[in-house]
């Protein structure tokens, strides 16, 4: 057992309060104390009235007056430890110690899909005489010993979803939400922005400080400068997010541009009996052995994922216990296929469509929304590879997007499909047409008038790039030979819209065409222009 910090005496088993560490003691903060990687404190926390934590080999912390004197006990503690696990530590057991009475604390449980939610009601204590991993304590008072997890949001259970035993819930009104929950049971939500950091240095500085950041994918990427998720910005932000020790749930690739994604602590934990680096997978329903959708940096390509396509989130939904007539209003006035069933919090149930009605309507039922609901219809996670799903979707013509916890998302249907498709080869058959007149233009002239650099070009490959026609047609004799109603100038600008385009989709690319609209229009203006005259 070491000694306390910064070698002063030993404080009293039970020590007094810390100094106030916080400008104004007032104001209540959230966070989240996990109960162990295999949840082996909860029982303890929630019997004795308090949160637990680990860290077995670092002992009384009482003397500890500033976060720099943590981190020397922990120097000493775990002297194999590497120094980035050990600045993680600091920061954990430092907002362990600061947390003011009063405060807010969330324990997610593991393998259970509730939360416990409790007032902080005690200063730090150290208990010498308990066993190990649960000697660091403070007392609590736990209001709500069982809420269900559905009831939180998904972007306040995103930012629960930390690898850290110990984080701040910061950002998006999370105290007032968290009170919410205290106090009724619901969530209340939050649908505004999210200021990102100014640069990858403060990620990572606010990532230290509270455990975890959210921000946008675009918001993510564009820390490094980007605006697209090409396979090379992918695999540039993964190595630079590992250089600083972080990771990203969900992955930045998996989602859209504008949808939240969670920056956490990687470090590894495994210096401790119980701290475990391990995801808790009491946020995602999962066991500890992962979630089956999850992908890690390595595994992720480019392919289309369900979360990264545009469909309807903002879903109609009916209740298990509904009325059956709502059902049919809803279906008939907004002409919908289908209809998600729901238990009392969102978790889906099954689907209502007119097939289903028929079914129960031909064996004399039908009267409820339960007997007409189809308890097998086909749900998806947005993570999932659209490609695994296309056969359901041909089978149903939908699929109903779900979250971890089985929460209704959105629905996915072949018509969206369909518009995708559009919008994603549509650019390529353009650029494709643009390019072959081009080439029966380069025709009309003999090849001894060309630029030298393009029959260099023409000479080693055959062909020129779409970039390389610039040269041949912005030659006045040559313009002029072709006699086109045009002006050269505009014709040359818009050609060069179109090459800068053409460079952007010559890899697959997550967010393009769409993010390219602009440049998808001016390459059909140039098709235009081209299909009168070559």
């Amino acid at each position: 057992m070491r000694a306390a910090c910064c070698h002063h005496a030993p404080a009293p088993r039970r020590s007094g309060q810390l100094i106030d560490h916080r400008e104004d003691a007032a104001i209540v903060r959230a966070w989240t104390i996990r109960g162990g990687s295999q949840g082996e404190r909860e029982a303890m926390a929630l019997d004795q009235g308090l949160v637990v934590v680990g860290w077995d080999e670092v002992g009384d912390l009482s003397a500890c007056k500033s976060i720099d004197d943590v981190g020397t006990v922990l120097e000493e503690s775990y002297p194999d430890a590497a120094s980035r696990t050990l600045v993680n530590w600091k920061h954990q057991l430092w907002r362990f110690l600061t947390m003011d009475i009063g405060d807010l604390v969330v324990m997610p449980r593991k393998f259970q899909q509730i939360v416990s939610i409790g007032e902080l009601t005690g200063p730090y204590e150290y208990r010498a005489d308990q066993p190990a991993g649960s000697r660091h304590v403070r007392t609590a008072n736990w209001r709500v010993r069982a809420l269900d997890r559905a009831a939180i949001k998904g972007d306040l259970r995103d930012s629960m979803g930390s690898f850290l035993t110990i984080s701040e819930l910061t950002r998006r009104e999370a105290v007032q939400r968290v009170t919410a929950l205290l106090q009724g049971g619901r969530d209340p939500g939050f649908t505004g922005g999210i200021e990102p950091p100014a640069d990858p240095d403060a990620l990572e500085a606010d990532v230290a400080n509270a455990g975890t950041r959210q921000l946008t994918a675009r918001d993510l990427i564009a820390l490094w400068g980007w605006s697209r998720r090409t396979s090379g910005v992918t695999e540039v932000v993964d190595q630079e997010l590992a250089a600083r020790d972080l990771t990203v749930e969900p992955h930045f690739n998996s989602v859209r541009l504008d949808d939240l994604v969670t920056v956490s602590s990687a470090s590894d934990e495994t210096g401790t009996t119980d701290e475990s680096s391990e995801l808790d997978a009491s946020l995602s329903g999962q066991s500890s052995s992962g979630d089956p959708f999850k992908k890690t940096p390595a595994d992720q390509d480019l392919g289309w994922r369900i979360g990264t396509l545009p469909f309807a989130r903002d879903v109609t939904t009916i209740p298990i216990d509904g009325e059956l007539g709502l059902a049919y209003s809803h279906m008939v006035e907004s002409d919908f296929s289908q209809l998600p069933v729901v238990d009392r919090n969102g978790r889906t149930q099954g689907v209502v469509t007119w097939q289903s009605i028929a079914r129960a309507k031909l064996t004399g039922r039908g009267n409820t929304v339960a007997e007409v609901t189809d308890r097998n219809a086909p749900t998806a996670r947005e993570t999932e590879e659209l490609f695994s799903r296309i056969q359901d979707l041909r089978r149903h013509g939908f699929l109903v997007i779900v979250d971890g916890d089985h929460l209704v998302t959105g629905v996915l249907t072949a018509s969206d499909i369909a518009d995708q498709l559009k919008l994603r080869i549509e650019p390529f058959t353009l650029l494709e047409e643009v390019e072959l007149r081009l080439r029966r233009t380069l025709n009309r002239f003999k090849q001894d008038d060309l630029p030298a650099r393009t029959q260099n070009l023409l000479q080693k490959k055959g062909r020129i790039t779409l970039g390389e026609y610039r040269y041949v047609l912005q030659e006045p004799a040559l313009w002029s030979h072709l006699n086109w109603p045009f002006d050269q100038q505009s014709f040359l600008e818009r050609l060069d819209v179109v090459k800068k385009f053409r460079d952007s989709v010559a890899h697959w690319d997550v967010d393009a065409p769409e993010a390219e609209r602009e440049a998808v229009e001016a390459t059909r203006q140039l098709l235009r222009l081209l299909q009168l005259v070559a």
